[in-house]
């Protein structure tokens, strides 16, 4: 079993995408910032898919260098929950790795976004 976590302040990531517009461009795939954007607040959201896409990074060495973050995609199912979806060089190597069965869990308080991932692996 494999395990990541990430917490961030949700006004870092505000700082970000105000200083660096590009930055919503290399960190979020177009799905995952239509989704955000469409909220009257979208930074909450956005915090979280990105302490996701960090806890993601943390659940295995072959996950960190050489993986893009849109490499690692959040999106949601009709019901609410989170779930990932791996592309390009994430999803090799989790198949190289035998990472699979990712769960994904999303939190928010007003300042903070925190994101748990579990996976199995073999």
């Amino acid at each position: 079993m494999l395990i990541g976590v990430d917490i961030i302040e949700i006004a870092r990531v505000r700082k970000a995408v105000e200083r660096t517009p590009r930055f919503l461009k290399r960190v979020f795939t177009s799905r995952e910032a239509a989704y955000c954007l469409q909220k009257s607040d979208p930074y909450p959201s956005l915090a979280a898919r990105f302490a996701a896409k960090e806890a993601l990074r943390k659940l295995h060495p072959a996950l960190i260098k050489g993986v893009r973050f849109c490499d690692l995609e959040v999106l949601r199912e009709e019901d609410g929950r989170p779930r990932v979806v791996l592309h390009g060089e994430a999803q090799r190597r989790c198949q190289l790795e035998g990472i699979r069965d990712i769960a994904l869990s999303l939190s928010h308080t007003r300042d903070q976004a925190i994101a748990a991932v579990i996976a199995e692996k073999g």
